[in-house]
């Protein structure tokens, strides 16, 4: 009897050492490595914490799987192939000459370019005794001018191109007379840019043209478009590489009851060019 209860005390004690053992293995082991996998796994939930709250208030919503995301993945760069195509098409459309260009990208000399204007005032002269085009006494005054406040002087030759442009344009289509000319605001269309080097600049006039309605008519469909194009259409090309110009507000009147087929034409119009270098006001 005493034998039998020593072996049931022999075999207790065991019984509580392995469970004592195993309680220490669990506080002493397997609590701390849960806790240290729990810590691991804290920044993991934090991400898709915030990855599931951008997804619910993005419009990308429900699209969380990999073969989703490989689709948006996919139309993102279909858009940005689309939108780099139209950059090149709107590059190519108002691209200026090479001249013009090697001008606005060289460093401005006001002996140069003042000489340009008086040369650009006989030219204009002569076009319209030509087309005998009547010119008013203002237009000449219109021209972009240098002031010594501009940021980026080297951009006249861009809003004198224009001018140019404008003007013989003017004159090709058979309008009666030029009456006002204006160099308007110019600057950068906006100062952010993808492209930190390079933005795109806009160059702004007004102009007022008296003519027959066929005469405003040809002007107005060869505006928008380049030298060869208006060509092509049957218009007056100035110059095969004129760059298309860009109404933006365009006011017609009908003239006296005695020249009913007369009208008088007010416009703002836009002329635009990428350049590369320091932005701001052309013309204050």
């Amino acid at each position: 009897m005493i034998s039998v209860l020593q072996k049931f005390a022999s075999d207790t004690r065991s019984i509580l050492m392995m469970v004592a053992g195993v309680i220490f293995f669990y506080i002493g082991v397997l609590i701390p490595m849960d806790r240290k996998v729990q810590s691991m796994n804290r920044p993991l939930e934090s991400a898709w914490e915030r990855l599931r709250t951008s997804v619910s208030t993005h419009r990308m919503a429900g699209v969380t799987g990999l073969r989703g995301i490989d689709q948006l993945a996919s139309g993102m760069e279909s858009t940005l192939l689309n939108f780099t195509n139209a950059e090149a098409e709107l590059i190519s459309r108002i691209l200026l000459a090479d001249v013009d260009q090697e001008h606005v990208k060289q460093p401005f000399q006001l002996v140069e370019y003042e000489n340009a204007i008086v040369a650009l005032k006989e030219q204009i002269s002569r076009e319209c005794q030509a087309q005998e085009v009547t010119l008013g006494e203002t237009v000449h005054q219109g021209f972009p001018r240098h002031d010594v406040s501009l940021a980026s002087p080297s951009l006249l030759w861009a809003d004198l191109a224009f001018t140019r442009d404008l003007l013989s344009l003017s004159i090709a289509t058979g309008v009666g007379s030029i009456k006002e000319f204006e160099t308007l605001t110019s600057a950068a269309v906006s100062q952010q840019s993808t492209n930190e080097h390079q933005r795109l600049h806009r160059s702004r006039f007004s102009l007022r043209l008296m003519g027959d309605m066929d005469a405003v008519n040809r002007f107005l469909n060869a505006l928008p478009l380049r030298g060869m194009e208006a060509k092509e259409q049957g218009l007056p090309c100035v110059r095969p590489e004129r760059p298309a110009l860009y109404a933006e507000r365009i006011l017609l009147q009908k003239g006296m009851p005695q020249a009913m087929n007369l009208v008088d034409l007010k416009l703002v119009i836009n002329g635009f060019i990428y350049h590369q270098g320091m932005w701001g006001n052309t013309h204050e």
